[in-house]
Order: C-alpha cells, then sequence, then structure tokens
C-alpha cells in the first residue's frame, strides 16, 4: 500500500489536467484492489466531494444529507487519520440513520473501504477514501501515516479546484435584509453607511450580518462575504 501511496505522490506530481488527475486516481483505486475512490473537502457550508461514485449515489447523498450522519466522516473528523470501516458497523452503532445510510451505499456497491482524514487550515479537512463491494477489507500492510498524508496532499493540490461533483453543504437562506447587509458589505460600506442606505439602525445591520455569519458558517462578516459570493447568494 505505501509503494502505491508513494507511486500516486510522483504521479501528481507532474502537471496534470485535472482529467489526467482523475485518471491517476481510477488507476491508484484499482491497483490498490478497490472499486471506487473520493476526496472530500469539509469546509462547513463550502463541502464538496469529487469522486468516481456513480452519479446516482452522489445525487442520493445530498439529496439525504448523509454528510451528517456519514459515519466515515464522523470518524474523519473525530477518529484516527487513517481507519478501515465496513457496512458491519451499523449494527455496532445501532442507529436508524446510520442503518438507513449503509443500505442505501450498499445498493451501489459500496460496502467497506479505507479513509485518511488531513486536517488543514481552520478546523477544515480533507478525506481521501477507497471504497470496495467487498462485505470487509483488509490492506497488507499498514499505510505509514506520513506518506498517506502527503499522498491526500498531492490528491488536494490536483483536485482542491476541480469541478465538483458533488456540493456537499446543505441549503443556506438568507433573509431578503441578510443578504442586502452582506452585498453592501463586501462592496466596502461600513454599517453605518449600510444602516443610513437602508433607513435602519446600526443595531440592526449588525445583527443581520452576524445571522448571515451563523447561517454560514463563517469566522466573521468577512469571511462570510467571500463564501456568499462563490455559492452564488449576494
Amino acid at each position: 500500500m505505501n509503494e502505491l501511496f508513494l507511486h500516486l505522490i510522483d504521479t501528481l506530481s507532474l502537471p496534470l489536467e485535472e482529467r489526467a488527475a482523475r485518471r491517476a486516481l481510477r488507476n491508484f483505486t484499482e491497483d490498490a484492489g478497490f472499486d471506487y475512490f473520493a476526496y472530500l473537502n469539509l469546509r462547513g457550508q463550502e463541502s464538496f466531494a469529487v469522486s468516481n461514485y456513480p452519479k446516482e449515489w452522489q445525487d442520493l447523498y445530498v439529496q439525504r444529507n448523509y454528510l451528517r450522519v456519514d459515519p466515515v466522516v464522523t470518524t474523519a473528523k473525530h477518529g484516527p487519520p487513517i481507519f478501515l470501516w465496513s457496512s458491519m458497523d451499523a449494527k455496532r452503532v445501532g442507529r436508524r440513520d446510520v442503518s438507513r445510510f449503509y443500505k442505501d451505499a450498499e445498493s451501489f456497491g459500496i460496502r467497506s473501504g479505507l479513509s485518511v482524514s488531513v486536517p488543514f487550515g481552520f478546523k477544515y479537512r480533507m478525506v481521501f477514501t477507497l471504497a470496495s463491494d467487498k462485505a470487509e477489507v483488509h490492506v497488507s500492510e499498514d499505510p505509514d501515516p506520513v506518506t498517506a498524508a502527503i499522498a491526500v496532499a498531492s490528491v488536494h493540490s490536483r483536485l482542491g479546484a476541480a469541478t465538483q461533483d458533488a456540493a456537499l453543504a446543505t441549503d443556506i437562506h438568507l433573509s431578503p435584509r441578510e443578504a442586502e447587509c452582506l452585498r453592501w458589505f463586501a462592496d466596502g460600506m461600513s454599517m453605518p453607511d449600510i444602516a443610513e442606505t437602508l433607513g435602519i439602525g446600526y443595531r440592526s445591520v449588525r445583527s443581520y450580518l452576524d445571522e448571515a455569519t451563523r447561517k454560514l458558517g463563517a469566522a466573521n462578516s468577512r469571511q462570510a462575504a467571500s463564501i456568499a459570493i462563490r455559492l452564488g447568494l449576494i
């Protein structure tokens, strides 16, 4: 497994276009004895995935908001940096929503896998998963955490700005006032000027910006404005 990770690092260090990078990942996945790969960029409301999972499964994952209950994501956030998982975990967890998740995943040939989780930025995560149709997977040697992390960073360097296969964030709904205040703020207008322009009080502007920031999962209003622009909300 470590040799395969090293080869992947070498391959992705080349100046590949997105299509070639995806092909390299498919080849790596097959050589490692798996069926699918998935790169998850967990960045709050900007979370997205790039994978070769069946399109129907990706759509169902988003439709049912499985990001909230996906045990692989939960373990990636709070567990070891490298871990194996399988649908048999559902019995041990004993939660109906987790069982439903695995049941749906199994219908698309996703029963077990190996995942590598790497933190980056402010509470963000990069998660690279290899999935299989087997009931359980086994690796001949334990992957070296440093090598695996470098491999995931290499995947991120190629797919971090790639065409998203699935936007994983839940729907965000800003009120007209929240969007308006955030749009003026993004244009560089101060809160007193926004209040004067809209004919409302300064505290109201502050309240609208705070609520928009909360909904967007941002650290401050400036970051909220940046996220809202990228998501096309303002």
